[in-house]
């Protein structure tokens, strides 16, 4: 999880967290790496410019050089959700034509996405912990994420409102739109019948994308988590929830992969 997300800069200033993930074809031959985050954090447009950085990599091991990367690409956006991707490759190839430098990251696979049959297996309250950059702060000099932690709020198998969104107990603020949030029990866990199972489990729950907030007038108001504080008249009160959107929606994105490897653009 640690080396999983990038902090995020739009043109505008405004910050948010990608993540990277790993999509696999050809029974594993093949692997397309892309960056994912929320389409209002590249601002709605497709081709948003992000900046952010990257870790070089010593070996298998990230060393302490970073480097600052400016990305001017075709954002590949979700029919539905509040997603988006581009691919990742081209610049990792690039980075290392010009810099013989290896670029370190751990992606996000799919093998930890659960489908609805999983979920449900599940218990309502879960603990969870969700990697992102909440009003921008970060390790600066390290490159790394802050960790949130909290509960599941709505059970993972259920539609929370709309479809394949759920709810979280966490503080969630500006600057974490985008970050993924993981199912995480390090010491064991109890599943629904009240089993006590040993051993770790991590499960790629959602993406965070939206969060209720009271106003000055009193007035509940659901938004998108923004991706900068403003100055406003009627300043928002977060009151420790958020939304997400169910990680299986990610799996949509496939079958346009598919498409643009046939047509060769994926390098």
């Amino acid at each position: 999880m640690l080396y999983s997300t990038v902090r995020l800069v739009a043109s505008n200033g405004s910050t948010g967290t990608g993540f990277f993930f790993n999509f696999t074809f050809n029974d594993g031959k093949m692997t397309v790496p892309v960056v994912i985050t929320n389409k209002h954090v590249v601002n709605y447009s497709q081709t948003e410019e992000v900046k952010f950085f990257l870790h070089t990599k010593n070996g298998d091991l990230p060393d302490a050089e970073k480097l600052e990367i400016s990305l001017k690409e075709n954002w590949i956006f979700h029919p539905d959700q509040d997603l988006c991707f581009c691919f990742v490759n081209p610049l990792l190839q690039q980075i290392k034509s010009q810099k013989q430098k290896n670029i370190f990251y751990i992606a996000i696979t799919e093998d930890l996405i659960f489908d609805n049959e999983k979920l449900e297996e599940l218990s309502a309250i879960e603990d969870v912990v969700m990697v992102g950059y909440p009003q921008g702060l970060w390790d600066q000099k390290n490159n790394l994420p802050l960790f949130r932690k909290g509960i599941t709020s709505s059970h993972p198998a259920t539609d929370f409102n709309d479809k394949n969104v759920g709810a979280v107990d966490m503080a969630c603020f500006p600057g974490s739109s985008g970050s993924p949030i993981f199912i995480l029990n390090e010491n064991g866990y109890t599943d629904k019948k009240g089993t006590h199972l040993g051993g770790k489990r991590v499960i790629f729950l959602g993406i965070l994308f939206q969060g209720p907030q009271f106003n000055a007038k009193g007035e509940l108001v659901i938004e998108n988590i923004p991706t900068q504080q403003k100055v406003s008249a009627l300043t928002p009160f977060m009151i420790n929830l958020g939304y997400y959107i169910k990680a299986s929606e990610i799996l949509v994105f496939r079958s346009e992969i598919e498409k643009l490897i046939g047509q060769q653009l994926v390098s």
